[in-house]
């Protein structure tokens, strides 16, 4: 499968990854790619609603909404360069099999958040639909949705349009730099946020398809908030809902729950142990049967 999406500046891809997965085959290892929350645990809640809930999947739209408040007029909860980058490339979303580009936050949705209130959500490309694309086949629209208040958005068209969000270098009093890596050390430290962050996060998978002939809404996802997760391991809730799901990921495998010789993606495993490993370790679901888009 080919992405209309390559050469983007902020483009992350499985292909080099795939490429080794005869090797791994051969060799009798197991390699489990994107075991985050996303990519990682929306692949799981993906392949729970084609195992649990649905017979056919037409539509999955992956929601990463962040309601946090960290104080400083602009910062990103994780690494800046990734973020600023991955924002400012042009979206990309899958519909009858098909990469279709828009340009940057040109496709804009309002959704109601169980625990957060009403977010601006904003269409990005994202690696993890590559991989849902094959493996659940018969979805006809993949897309990927997340969160970004007015003065993000403000902040980062300025710098962008000042060329900060440059990965070109230029050559600044005989020193070569690269601007978006200058900006990254002028930003707060993502590391830093954990004290002073509040709000919640909630991250999950809206589906619609089919059950036994008749028509299905589905949406399952967590809630996470940012304090309590700096009160139990000293970080905001950005890093907690990536770092939680990597050990759960590595659990699977240690346990032989998961592992088999090759190279996958999280949504080719059985997804209840993972979920329940998720539930005990700090980052259950919850499910939903209503819509939740606002316009």
């Amino acid at each position: 499968m080919k992405s209309a999406a390559k050469g983007f500046s902020a483009y992350f891809d499985y292909s080099w990854q795939w490429a080794y997965r005869e090797r791994f085959e051969k060799a009798g290892l197991c390699a489990l790619l994107g075991s985050g929350f996303d990519p990682g645990v929306t692949q799981a809640y993906c392949a729970y609603a084609k195992k649990h809930q649905f017979d056919t999947i037409d539509t999955i739209d992956i929601l990463d909404c962040n309601g946090g408040d960290h104080g400083y007029p602009f910062a990103t909860n994780f690494n800046p360069e990734i973020n600023l980058r991955e924002v400012s490339a042009p979206g990309s979303y899958i519909e009858n099999g098909k990469w279709i580009e828009v340009p940057a936050m040109s496709i804009k949705r309002e959704y109601l958040f169980d625990g957060v209130g009403k977010k601006d959500m904003y269409l990005l490309h994202h690696e993890e639909l590559e991989s849902l694309a094959v493996n659940i086949p018969g979805v006809k629209r993949l897309r990927f949705f997340m969160t970004f208040g007015q003065s993000y958005l403000e902040h980062m068209r300025c710098l962008e349009d000042v060329g900060m969000l440059s990965t070109t270098p230029i050559n600044y009093n005989g020193v070569e730099i690269v601007p978006i890596q200058f900006l990254k050390a002028l930003l707060p430290d993502p590391s830093t946020l954990g004290p002073r962050t509040h709000g919640k996060t909630n991250i999950g998978c809206i589906f619609s398809g089919t059950k036994d002939g008749k028509p299905k809404h589905y949406y399952i996802y967590n809630i996470c908030d940012h304090q309590e997760c700096y009160r139990e391991v000293g970080s905001q809730a950005v890093a907690y809902t990536t770092g939680v799901p990597a050990m759960c990921g590595a659990l699977m495998m240690l346990n032989g729950k998961w592992n088999k010789p090759g190279v996958y993606t999280v949504e080719q495993f059985d997804p209840d142990p993972f979920l329940e490993a998720l539930s005990t370790y700090g980052l259950p679901y919850k499910e939903s049967f209503e819509p939740l888009m606002v316009d």
